[in-house]
C-alpha cells in the first residue's frame, strides 16, 4: 500500500504589523521574538507571548496572560495582553517537611512580606531550596488575598539528607586511589552541613598520601546572608627523600553577590612537619606554621558543571601569610585563573589561562610554590618536572603561566573526541631570557560522557623532544 501526502505551502507571508492591545508598544517591544519584516513562524510567535508574559510577571503581575492572533487575509499579528492587578507578597506557609525545621526553609524564600511579587525571585526561591540537596519537589501555590496580596504556599517533599560514597580509582602514570565519604545535609535539622572525605593514593613508587579532609558549613549567620565554612584538614605523604605531615584548618566567610558570583574570604591556618629520608638539601627554618589571609572572587556563568559547553569561569585571588599573622612563610600571592567555552557547530573549544605570582617578603618554603607538568597542567611531561627550584625529583617556581587549549568533538553513543594544546612556563620570576623553562605539549584524548562526568584517556606528546605518557582518568581537566 502506498500512501501519498500533497502538500500545497502557498505564499510564504510576512509579517507587516504588530499591534499590542493591553498596554503600549514601547514597553514591551524589547522581549518580542518576532518583527515586522520576518515570516510568520509559531514558535517565535510562541516565544514571544512567553516572554511577554514573564515581564509582566517580574513586575507584579503574576495572573497576566497574553494570546496572539492573526487578522484573517492580511499580515496584521495582534497580541493582546491581559496583565490583571498587581499583587504584594502577604505570606509564605512552608507545607510537607518531617524533620527539618521550617525556618531552614523560610530562609532561602526571596520574597518577603510587602515585596512586589517577581516570578524571577519565585523561581530563585525554588532553586535555592532545591540546593539544599535534600528536598525532592517545590511546588508553589498563589492564593489571593484581597485586592493586591498573595500568599504563597510551598509544598514540599523531603528526601534523605545523609550521604555515603566511596570510589577506587586509577590514574596513570599508575596512581591507585581509595576515597571515603560521609555528608549529612541537615545537622540537627536546622540546615548545617557536615562532611567527613579521607582519601588514600599509592603509585608504583611505593609513595603515598593519606588525606582526612572535613568541611562544616552554616549558612546565612547574618541578615546579609553570609556562610560561613570551617575545613579542617590532615595529610600524611611518604615520599621516596623525605615525610611530609600537614594539619591545619581554613576559616572561610562567603557571600553571594549575583547568581554567578561569589566572594570568599578566608583565613588559612596550618602547620608542617617534615623528616628527611636522604641528603636532599631543604632548609627547615621554613618548615612550621603558614598563617595567611586570602579573597577571592568566583564569575561563574557555565551552563553545565560537569561538561560545559558555553560560558566562562574566572577567579582571581590575592592571599598574603606572614606579617602580621606570624609564621615561617612569609609572602604576598596574585593568581588569575580564566577559562571559557566556545560553542562550534556542536563542538565545544574549550580554554584555560592560569597566570601566578608568588612575591617572597622573607622566607618561603617549597611546598607553597608552583609547580608545572602532569596531566593536570602539561600533559606529556612527568608530574612536577619542570621549574627552576628542585626538591629531590621535583621542580617548582615562583612565577607561573599555564595555557590549555582543547577541541571537544562530539560522537554518537556518548562517545568524544579531543584534540589538545598545552604550554607552560615557570621560574623564579618572568625572564624571557630562560627559554629552557617554557614548555610545549599536544595530543588527543577519547571520552566517554556518563552521568557523573566524562572518563578521559588522553596521551600527550612533548614538542620538543621524543618522549609520550598516557593518562587516564575522569572528568576534563578543566
Amino acid at each position: 500500500m502506498t500512501v501519498r501526502y500533497a502538500i500545497e505551502e502557498g505564499v510564504r507571508k510576512k509579517v507587516e504589523i504588530i499591534l499590542i492591545k493591553g498596554t503600549t508598544r514601547d514597553s514591551i517591544g524589547h522581549v518580542l521574538e518576532i518583527k515586522e519584516g520576518d515570516f510568520f513562524i509559531k514558535s517565535n510567535i510562541r516565544a514571544s507571548e512567553d516572554r511577554i508574559q514573564l515581564y509582566f510577571n517580574n513586575r507584579g503581575y503574576p495572573f497576566a496572560s497574553v494570546r496572539s492572533f492573526v487578522l484573517p487575509d492580511s499580515s496584521i499579528l495582534i497580541f493582546n495582553i491581559e496583565m490583571g492587578m498587581k499583587y504584594y507578597t502577604r505570606n509564605t506557609t512552608v507545607q510537607g517537611l518531617v524533620s527539618c525545621n521550617p525556618r531552614v526553609i523560610h530562609r532561602e524564600i526571596e520574597l518577603e512580606y510587602g515585596d512586589l511579587f517577581t516570578k524571577k525571585k519565585l523561581i530563585k526561591s525554588q532553586q535555592n531550596i532545591y540546593s539544599l540537596g535534600f528536598i525532592s519537589t517545590v511546588d508553589v501555590e498563589l492564593n489571593k488575598h484581597g485586592d493586591d496580596s498573595l500568599d504563597l504556599i510551598f509544598n514540599l517533599r523531603e528526601l534523605k539528607s545523609r550521604i555515603l560514597n566511596f570510589g577506587i580509582g586509577l590514574s596513570t602514570p599508575l596512581d591507585f586511589l581509595f576515597s571515603f565519604g560521609i555528608e549529612e545535609l541537615n545537622l540537627f535539622n536546622i540546615g548545617h552541613r557536615f562532611q567527613i572525605r579521607p582519601s588514600f593514593q599509592i603509585n608504583i613508587d611505593r609513595e603515598w598520601i593519606v588525606k582526612l579532609d572535613g568541611r562544616y558549613t552554616i549558612p546565612h549567620i547574618t541578615d546579609v546572608r553570609l556562610t560561613l565554612s570551617i575545613l579542617p584538614f590532615i595529610w600524611y605523604e611518604s615520599l621516596t627523600d623525605y615525610n611530609l605531615q600537614t594539619r591545619g584548618n581554613e576559616l572561610r566567610v562567603s557571600k553571594v553577590l549575583h547568581d554567578n558570583i561569589l566572594l570568599n574570604i578566608s583565613n588559612r591556618y596550618k602547620y608542617v612537619e617534615l623528616h628527611r629520608k636522604t641528603d636532599i638539601s631543604i632548609d627547615d627554618s621554613l618548615t612550621g606554621i603558614t598563617n595567611s589571609l586570602a579573597g577571592q572572587l568566583l564569575i561563574d556563568t557555565r551552563d553545565d558543571f560537569f561538561n560545559p559547553h558555553k560560558g566562562f569561569y574566572i577567579i582571581p585571588l590575592i592571599e598574603f601569610a606572614g606579617g602580621p599573622f606570624g609564621g615561617a612563610n612569609d609572602f604576598m600571592r596574585c593568581e588569575i585563573e580564566t577559562r571559557s567555552f566556545i560553542p562550534l557547530l556542536g563542538n565545544t573549544i574549550a580554554q584555560r589561562l592560569r597566570i601566578g605570582y608568588l612575591y617572597p617578603l622573607n622566607g618561603v618554603s617549597f611546598y607553597e610554590l608552583y609547580y608545572l607538568g602532569g596531566q593536570y597542567s602539561i600533559r606529556g611531561y612527568p608530574e612536577r618536572s619542570i621549574g627552576p627550584t628542585i626538591i629531590g625529583d621535583d621542580h617548582y617556581g615562583r612565577a607561573l603561566a599555564n595555557y590549555n587549549m582543547e577541541v571537544r568533538f562530539h560522537l554518537p553513543l556518548n562517545f568524544g573526541l579531543v584534540g589538545f594544546f598545552d604550554c607552560g612556563y615557570i621560574n623564579d620570576a618572568f625572564d624571557l631570557d630562560r627559554n629552557d623553562l617554557f614548555k610545549t605539549s599536544a595530543g588527543a584524548g577519547l571520552r566517554y560522557y556518563t552521568p557523573i562526568g566524562p572518563a578521559r584517556l588522553d596521551i600527550g606528546f612533548p614538542l620538543v623532544q621524543n618522549d609520550r605518557i598516557l593518562y587516564l582518568g575522569i572528568y576534563h581537566i578543566f
